[in-house]
């Protein structure tokens, strides 16, 4: 039989954006080819925000934490990697976006 490699459910791109400080927890989820859910999710390349983390067990992996040591709006970009049980991977680009006080540099007149 052929097996073929994890398929994303989670959409590529921005996970979402977060306040400076927060706590947050983002899903991510992908299955093998008998819609099984994969094995593992790793951190590939890039970083996630400082405070958070990639946990995963056999269904579903989780990037989670409060975030810490950002010190203006910043986009960290990164890449997860799903495996499935015969150890085949698909890989999946990320972002999410931190951000700092009042966005928008508006103008107050006295």
């Amino acid at each position: 039989s052929v097996s073929i490699a994890p398929n994303w459910s989670t959409a590529a791109g921005s996970l979402g954006t977060i306040a400076s400080g927060s706590t947050q927890s983002f899903t991510l989820l992908a299955y093998d080819d008998d819609s099984s859910a994969v094995t593992s999710y790793s951190l590939q390349s890039g970083s996630l925000p400082g405070g958070f983390s990639l946990t995963g067990d056999s269904s579903v992996g989780t990037i989670s934490g409060t975030e810490t040591g950002s010190s203006a709006t910043t986009t960290y970009s990164f890449t997860i990697r799903a495996t499935d049980d015969d150890a085949q991977t698909t890989d999946r680009a990320f972002t999410i976006t931190v951000t700092h006080g009042a966005e928008g540099g508006g103008q107050l007149n006295p």
